[in-house]
């Protein structure tokens, strides 16, 4: 009797370690130690996983003036970086670009990428990594187009009665079978779309304004900067509370 106590003991704590790093659908912030950026500072918003992503993890990350940010290639993790605020001076397999505000870029497993910034005042980013519970598939991504960049400046502003919408891209990568972004600029006192819900998880990541996100039964404020995670099937819809236009990534994967 002791052993099988012992045995469903270790069980039940297994699952517990298993569902603990499980990301909860919430509003994340990036809490800067060194809002200045007078050096290179790398901030967790969230870790952990979901339903389709055994590890995935968001920083928030500001590169000082005249520093860059090497990473290390990893055949394991696949990124994703968009600009904040700055310029950043991105090499990515040995070619070299210029992105501002807003731009994207996806790098795929075992791709080497750098970041500089080349300007005289702080480069801050989002770096999101991810593995998915699927083996990767090089050879999907590969022809879905490979690691890529898209300009902010390059995707056309499509308005509508409540703002407007930039479409990014729509497109399979070596991890997902599916990679969907969009910005939404929505408009004072609009509210995003009635609360609904959808299989694919969703993060919604502000670029400028105040908001209050429906998550399930509660109602959090969404602020510029702010990262909000949405888990599988979660009731969710976001309202411009704020006095300006408000700014934000849309990102959908499975």
């Amino acid at each position: 009797m002791k052993s099988i106590l012992t045995l469903l003991t270790l069980l039940f704590c297994g699952v517990l370690m298993a569902q603990e790093n499980i990301l909860p659908s919430q509003v994340f912030t990036w809490n800067k130690s060194n809002p200045m950026g007078s050096k290179m500072e790398s901030s967790i918003i969230f870790d952990g996983k979901g339903g389709v992503l055994s590890k995935h993890q968001m920083k928030g990350i500001i590169i000082g003036s005249k520093q860059k940010l090497k990473v290390t290639k990893s055949k394991e993790l696949e990124r994703f970086y968009i600009v904040k605020s700055g310029l950043a001076t991105i090499t990515l397999n040995h070619q070299n670009t210029i992105l501002n505000r807003g731009s994207v870029v996806s790098v795929l497993p075992g791709d080497l990428i750098e970041i500089k910034n080349n300007e005289n005042s702080p480069l801050e980013i989002y770096e999101m990594s991810y593995q998915a519970k699927e083996h990767v598939n090089i050879e999907r991504g590969q022809k879905a187009g490979g690691s890529f960049i898209t300009h902010w400046d390059e995707v056309a502003f499509k308005p509508t009665d409540k703002g407007g919408v930039r479409q990014f891209f729509d497109r399979p990568t070596a991890m997902l079978n599916r990679f969907d972004i969009h910005v939404t600029q929505l408009n004072v006192g609009f509210k995003s779309h009635d609360p609904h819900t959808h299989v694919n998880e969703e993060i919604i990541l502000m670029l400028d304004g105040n908001a209050e996100m429906q998550i399930g039964n509660s109602h959090q404020k969404a602020n510029a900067g702010d990262v909000v995670m949405l888990g599988s099937m979660v009731l969710h819809n976001l309202t411009n509370v704020g006095t300006t236009p408000c700014l934000y990534f849309a990102i959908q994967w499975n």
